[in-house]
């Protein structure tokens, strides 16, 4: 019973975390804020997070956890390919409704206050993707989108295209930007709109003549949560 209490707690302090850290920024965010807005003490927050930086790493990791974990629920039923299609559509979802992904990368964006820390580090590149020093929320997801399309070339999905890595390049360039376009905000339909007509430029790129329509470029009617 102690435990849910204090995981609730927890959890909570995240959640306020982060709204305040999307809206006013790190430095803009203090912990009396922070505490007033999760309903505890100032001392119930420290209990839990010894600084600040300590409560920003855990927002970020819960966003994480949030993509990996939606990136691996869309997985278990599609090929690499179409689940890159449709992570996309999750990320762009959230950037609408989840303050913790938007917290993530706007706590990435500003860079300077967290330690050098594995979970801030430039994602791990692929065999064949090219690297790029990108990091922040940014790195972890374009470090998602380098595995998916490894996974796809794996697979067979993509053209034969050894060398030339500009295909690759200008996925991982446009799914990283997905944050710029939609970050403020963007009726539901028009996301879907646009996220549709942007695979349906890049798909010709990557896979074989012929073969694009194998691949949905819709949203699902229910993306993991």
């Amino acid at each position: 019973m102690v435990q849910e209490r204090s995981e609730r707690t927890r959890g909570r302090l995240v959640e306020a975390g982060a709204v305040l850290f999307d809206r006013c920024g790190y430095a803009g965010a203090t912990l009396g804020e922070i505490a007033g807005a999760a309903g505890v003490t100032k001392g119930a927050l420290y209990f839990h997070f010894a600084s600040k930086e300590e409560l920003a790493q855990a927002v970020f990791q819960r966003a994480e956890r949030s993509l990996r974990g939606a990136c691996g629920g869309l997985r278990a039923t599609s090929s690499p390919l179409q689940t890159l299609i449709d992570v996309g559509y999750w990320l762009v979802d959230a950037l609408g409704s989840d303050a913790v992904v938007r917290a993530a990368f706007r706590l990435g964006r500003e860079g300077g206050w967290q330690s050098r820390t594995a979970a801030f580090a430039p994602a791990a590149s692929a065999p064949g993707v090219p690297v790029a020093d990108v990091r922040g929320f940014h790195g972890v997801w374009a470090g998602v989108v380098r595995e998916l399309l490894t996974g796809a070339r794996r697979a067979g999905e993509l053209r034969d295209r050894s060398g030339d890595p500009g295909p690759e390049t200008l996925v991982v360039a446009a799914a990283c930007g997905l944050e710029v376009v939609f970050g403020d905000g963007c009726p539901g339909e028009e996301r879907a709109r646009r996220v549709g007509a942007l695979w349906g430029w890049l798909l010709p790129c990557l896979v074989p003549p012929g073969s694009s329509g194998a691949y949905r470029t819709r949203p699902l009617t229910s993306l993991p949560g």
